[in-house]
C-alpha cells in the first residue's frame, strides 16, 4: 500500500539535508571538478520531472511481511503502466523511468513476475532492523563530476546503472558499477558515492529500510580517503 504522505514528508526532511558537495584536494589538481548537483540532497516525493538532473524521490512502498532470509531486488520492464501493473505482486511497485515501464520488487532469489523483460537481480540483502519496512525508490541521472556527502542508511541500499558509471566508497573499500551492474550494500554501512567516467550517470536507487526511521543517516562517525579518485 502506498506510504501516507505526513510519514513521506517526514522521511524526506531528513533526505533532504544531505547535500552533494564540492571537493578537491589542497595543492593538487583534481582528477574530477567537483561541484554541487543536487543542493538539498534528494529531492522529495512528486518533485520529478522527465529530464531533471539529480537525485528524486519517485515510489515509496510500505511493504507487506517480506519472505525469510535473504532478498533481492528484481528489476523487470513492460510494455507500458497497464502491464507492469497486472504483473505486479506483493511488494512491487510500478515506476516510468529513463524511457521505460519499470516493475521493481523485494522478493526472494527465484521470483519472477509474469510476462514482460527481466532486467536484473541484485542482491542479497537483508533488512538492517526487524519491524515493518519502506522501499524508497529512486532516480538518479549525475554527471561525472559528483559526489554525495558521507552519510549512511537505515537499511541496504541497492543500486542498478542503467548508463555511465559510479564509483562507491565504504570503510572496505570501493566498488565501481557501469551500465547494467549492480551492487547491494548492507545497512548502516556509511557511504560516499562519485560519478565516475565522463558520460551522464542515470541509474536506479532502492534503500529498504525500518518504517520509522529516516531514509539517511547524516553525518556518520567516518571519513572516506577519496579512493574513487585515485
Amino acid at each position: 500500500m502506498r506510504l501516507n504522505l505526513s510519514l513521506a514528508i517526514l522521511a524526506l526532511a531528513n533526505l533532504a539535508a544531505v547535500p552533494c558537495v564540492a571537493q578537491q584536494a589542497a595543492g593538487s589538481a583534481p582528477r574530477h571538478d567537483h561541484r554541487t548537483m543536487v543542493p538539498n540532497g534528494c529531492q522529495p516525493l512528486g518533485a520529478h520531472r522527465v529530464g531533471d538532473i539529480g537525485c528524486y524521490i519517485v515510489v515509496q512502498e510500505a511493504m507487506a511481511a517480506l519472505p525469510a532470509g535473504q532478498l533481492y531486488w528484481h528489476l523487470d520492464t513492460f510494455a507500458d503502466t497497464a502491464a507492469a501493473r497486472a504483473a505486479r505482486s506483493a511488494n512491487g511497485s510500478v515506476m516510468e523511468a529513463y524511457g521505460r515501464t519499470w516493475l521493481l520488487t523485494v522478493a526472494d532469489e527465484h521470483w519472477r513476475p509474469k510476462g514482460g523483460q527481466h532486467v536484473a537481480s541484485i542482491g542479497p540483502f537483508t533488512p538492517l532492523t526487524g519491524g515493518p519496512q519502506t522501499a524508497t525508490f529512486m532516480v538518479a541521472t549525475t554527471d561525472a563530476n559528483m559526489d554525495s556527502m558521507p552519510h549512511s542508511h537505515a537499511g541496504p541500499e541497492v543500486f542498478y546503472v542503467v548508463e555511465g558509471a559510479q564509483c562507491l566508497e565504504t570503510p572496505s573499500g570501493t566498488k565501481t558499477l557501469k551500465a547494467g551492474e549492480g551492487q547491494a550494500v548492507a545497512g548502516g554501512i556509511p557511504m560516499k558515492l562519485y560519478g565516475a567516467g565522463d558520460k551522464t550517470r542515470r541509474a536506479l536507487v532502492l534503500v529498504l529500510h525500518d518504517a520509522t526511521q529516516p531514509v539517511v543517516i547524516r553525518n556518520p562517525n567516518w571519513q572516506p580517503k577519496g579512493l574513487c579518485l585515485e
